[in-house]
């Protein structure tokens, strides 16, 4: 029973670690001055890491407020001037965003309620769009100026 106890303990304090880390996270992104529609959009982000499912981003509203949140956390100017001039729709802009945000094709998918393969052939055509080799990443070069590691802890690459 001794070594349940201290088993049980241990596992408390390392969760209490974790939670301690992520409140202490947290706080440090909550000291910048962002807005409550700014802190909303940074709890789905971090909802969309852990849990992604459809209609967490209910509307234009929110998607402005997450890509502003994903800017705030991963540099703003990250696009590059040729994903600038191409013509993308709102809906490869928000993938763009997501794949800045470092979320896997799996979480993509869930959140426009799609499969991962359609994630996938998304990606195709905006790279035939940017007039990207096939040997070229999407996700990499999307990326490619993401100095900033996941805010979260995470690092989870498209897959």
């Amino acid at each position: 029973m001794d070594t349940y106890n201290e088993n049980l303990f241990s596992c408390l304090l390392f969760r209490n670690k974790q939670l301690t880390k992520e409140l202490n996270r947290f706080e440090d992104i909550s000291a910048l001055s962002v807005s409550s529609s700014q802190m909303l959009a940074l709890s789905q982000l971090l909802k969309l890491h852990l849990a992604p499912t459809y209609g967490t981003i209910r509307d234009e509203y929110e998607w402005q407020n997450l890509f502003a949140v994903i800017d705030l956390l991963y540099g703003a100017d990250w696009l590059p001037e040729d994903l600038k001039t191409s013509r993308l729709s709102m809906q490869e802009l928000k993938l763009c965003y997501l794949v800045r945000a470092q979320l896997t094709n799996k979480a993509i998918g869930l959140i426009f309620n799609i499969t991962s393969c359609s994630v996938l052939k998304a990606k195709q055509r905006i790279k035939a769009k940017l007039s990207l080799s096939s040997e070229d990443s999407f996700d990499r070069y999307i990326q490619k100026s993401n100095v900033h590691p996941s805010p979260f802890g995470i690092n989870q690459r498209s897959k």
